[in-house]
């Protein structure tokens, strides 16, 4: 019998009762698959407010701000005394003065400490922040999981001190140079030469950084999972979209996903990447963790090599719950929920089969790649994407007044076709829209303020 989403929507609405759900999350939009769930009556997001039905409190960090930030470098929790910060908190006080459950997109000091104060009528729908920031670092989780028979890049160690030992590695090629924590390609450098690394080298309290060989031939893949009390369920796979310039300004930025993309891999790497998922959930477990998390492979010859967990919801989660949702599959953030309240998880059929039976459908993401803040019209936008592809559909995009931040979404635009091949490039037809768009709204004097 198929597993439904149907079944496991009326579950987890019987286990919620008469709470009031809130998503905190990065993106109103993010929260959508929820929208037919009846306790869902509130949104606070970092961008991007939700606006797709009524709820009974919806607020965006950059409604109160005017300025767009870079989700991969700004943290509300480094912003406690912030004019804004205190606006936010009282207004996710307030949502919180009846009973609730608190949904976040990523556990965090400051929905910790709001879920503390209002524990007496709020069920925390996430882990202890501390807790959870374990899980964000690299070194800690690959060196563990290599323990565990899952396949790595092999990252060494090296002290500040002894960074002559990284140069001697340049011998053999190019390496990657990365810091402890990352997120969306920040903060991860390809380094060719010996001043190339003295550059960029990482200067962190931790006085170390993780080396490793440059991999030129593989696949970027992504996939979102949740770890129950009894289980690990997979989720679609998807092909990454990393460091395309019509996008974004970091070489190993992250642009998208491309779920049609993932129906090119023979049912042998899919298997693969279900069983290597599984024991990342495992692993995950046997150490506290409960809910969705996602894991980024390199598919390198066939074979699944373990790059980074991502625990908490996905840039991906959006577009993995919308095709849940049009096969009547269990979503994501469903999930999450029903593994946090101890219900028990869904029987679905191998991936192999799931991946065959959705239609194709992708998302991309496009930043600001201007050294500045700008104030960009996304309505130009729009129309160069759909000009390349009618069935683009934008939502996140830069409200009007907005200043975007360097490296902060203009907008995300969800289509129902094939994107990419490889992960490191478009399309050529959208990549050339966007590339047009790019040189003559955001580039030109006229779109920056």
């Amino acid at each position: 019998m198929k597993a439904s989403r149907t079944v496991l929507r009326a579950a987890v609405s019987t286990a919620l009762g008469a709470r009031r759900l809130i998503w905190a999350g990065i993106r109103g939009d993010d929260a959508e698959s929820l929208s037919d769930l009846p306790q869902f009556d509130a949104s606070f997001t970092i961008i991007n407010s939700y606006r797709r039905r009524p709820l009974h409190a919806s607020l965006a960090y950059e409604d109160m701000t005017g300025v767009r930030v870079d989700l991969e470098t700004w943290d509300i929790d480094e912003h406690p005394g912030a004019t804004a910060t205190v606006a936010f908190r009282q207004g996710l006080l307030r949502a919180m003065a009846v009973p609730c459950a608190l949904l976040p997109y990523r556990p965090s000091q400051f929905l910790s400490a709001l879920a503390f104060a209002r524990q007496d009528r709020c069920l925390s729908l996430g882990l202890f922040g501390s807790q959870q920031y374990a899980f964000e670092h690299k070194p800690w989780v690959e060196s563990a999981l290599d323990r565990h028979g899952v396949r790595t890049l092999g990252w060494t160690y090296i002290a500040d001190e002894d960074q002559l030992d990284a140069e001697r590695l340049l011998a053999d090629g190019p390496i990657m140079v990365r810091r402890s924590r990352t997120s969306g390609g920040e903060g991860l450098v390809r380094v060719s030469t010996a001043d190339e690394l003295g550059a960029a080298w990482p200067r962190q309290a931790e006085a170390f950084a993780s080396v490793s060989p440059y991999v030129s031939e593989a696949l970027p893949v992504n996939v979102g999972a949740t770890v129950w009390d009894s289980g690990v369920t997979v989720h679609l796979p998807s092909v990454q979209l990393i460091g395309i310039p019509e996008c974004v300004s970091r070489p190993f930025g992250y642009c998208g996903n491309d779920f049609g993309a993932a129906k090119a891999l023979d049912d042998a790497e899919l298997d693969a990447i279900e069983a290597t998922t599984i024991t990342v959930g495992n692993w995950l477990r046997s150490h506290g963790y409960r809910g969705t998390f996602g894991v980024d492979f390199l598919l390198v010859e066939g074979v699944p090599v373990f790059t980074e967990i991502n625990p908490r919801f996905q840039g991906s989660t959006r577009s993995s719950a919308q095709l849940a949702v049009e096969s009547d599959r269990p979503c994501l953030p469903l999930e999450h929920i029903a593994a946090m309240m101890g219900l028990t998880p869904p029987a679905l059929p191998p991936l192999r089969e799931r991946v065959r039976e959705v239609d194709d459908l992708a998302h991309l993401v496009v930043h600001n790649t201007w050294d500045r803040p700008a104030s960009v019209d996304v309505d130009g936008l729009r129309a160069a994407v759909r000009g390349a592809d009618s069935t683009a559909r934008l939502d996140a995009e830069l409200p009007q007044g907005v200043l975007c931040a360097p490296g902060a979404t203009l907008g995300r635009f969800t289509v129902r076709s094939r994107l990419t091949d490889s992960g490191f490039e478009l399309r050529e037809d959208v990549a050339a829209a966007l590339a047009a768009w790019v040189r003559t709204a955001l580039h030109d004097d006229k779109g920056v303020a």
